[in-house]
């Protein structure tokens, strides 16, 4: 599989990213300025600006205007080994995880999602719906978007099992998944499939997982049933 070089903006987001991870740029921090930015990149402020609205449209960070950016405290973010795969959770908890794949579409990025995965709007991607079960119950409804060039050889197969295998048995290191988390009403459609009421209150998780080499591996939209799958979150508490 033939390596995509990073953009100079992606590397820039990919270092933002990591230093809010190590806890450098804490929640509120203001955030080094465009000029400097550039300076340490070697490039134009045009560059840094691109992956600093990229990352207020991911709401990784916010902007103040004539103050500057600074690290949003809304969101989790998660790296490995912590990070763990559906699958890898249900067995933990002495459950059979299997899934039905729903769709597998190429469809083209388009202006949002293109925007979120740093493509343009005409690059192909793949649509997948999967509803994921652990023994017999319902517990996720998931939308993932993936780069068609990077991942030629998904499938259905594939899909029906665990995309962090696939990873792994392609030389693929997860490093960071940023999370975006919401309470929702479940959508008619999707209460349907996890078989409660549209008026049951659910987790919608928006999820960007990246890879060790700062490449983007897929953005999912899960809808989790609380009622039988509980999300738990620990946070290290800096001294």
């Amino acid at each position: 599989m033939e390596e995509k070089k990073v953009s100079k903006y992606q590397v820039i987001e990919n270092y933002i990213i990591e230093n809010i991870h190590s806890n450098i740029f804490k929640a509120d921090d203001i955030l080094p300025t465009e000029s400097e930015l550039a300076e340490k990149f070697s490039c134009s402020r045009v560059t840094v600006r691109q992956a600093l609205s990229n990352l207020t449209y991911k709401g990784i960070i916010y902007r103040i205007q004539g103050k500057g950016s600074f690290v949003s405290k809304e969101h989790t973010l998660k790296r490995s080994p912590l990070l763990k795969s559906f699958t890898e959770d249900m067995i933990e908890m002495g459950k059979k995880p299997w899934s039905i794949v729903e769709k597998f579409q190429i469809i083209k990025a388009g202006e949002h999602i293109g925007r979120i995965m740093g493509l343009k709007p005409t690059d192909n991607i793949y649509y997948i719906e999967r509803l994921r079960f652990a023994d017999n119950d319902p517990l996720l409804f998931e939308k993932t978007y993936m780069e068609v060039s990077k991942h030629p050889e998904m499938s259905v197969k594939i899909l029906e099992g665990s995309k962090y295998e696939y990873a792994k048995k392609h030389g693929m290191e997860i490093s960071i998944s940023y999370q975006n988390i919401a309470p929702v009403f479940a959508p008619e459609k999707i209460a349907e499939k996890l078989k409660i009421s549209s008026k049951t209150p659910i987790l919608k998780l928006s999820n960007i997982t990246y890879l060790k080499n700062g490449e983007l591996f897929d953005y999912n939209e899960l809808y989790m049933n609380t009622e039988l799958y509980q999300l738990d979150i620990v946070k290290k508490v800096e001294k």
